[in-house]
């Protein structure tokens, strides 16, 4: 039955508790969008790596190409 006449909370604590809420809502929204933004990054990255890969092999069948006096180069494994 005590609890039932507790006093109400003055509206600067009840402001006080709502810009923490507030605060916290927004520490999550930014640290989503970072994760997004990192995982976005990544993504840019491998993306960019792919096609120097690709290039690299390229060069790479090119060169053995050449060192075996232009004929055909069978791959091995």
């Amino acid at each position: 039955m005590a609890h039932l006449l507790q006093m109400p909370k003055s509206s600067r604590k009840t402001e006080e508790e709502e810009l923490t809420a507030y605060t916290a809502r927004w520490l999550q929204l930014a640290d989503a969008a970072l994760s997004t933004t990192e995982k976005a990054q990544k993504s840019l990255e491998l993306a960019r790596q792919e096609p120097e890969r690709i290039c690299r092999d390229i060069k790479r069948r090119l060169d053995d190409y050449a060192k075996a006096g232009g004929r055909r180069v069978k791959n091995i494994g």
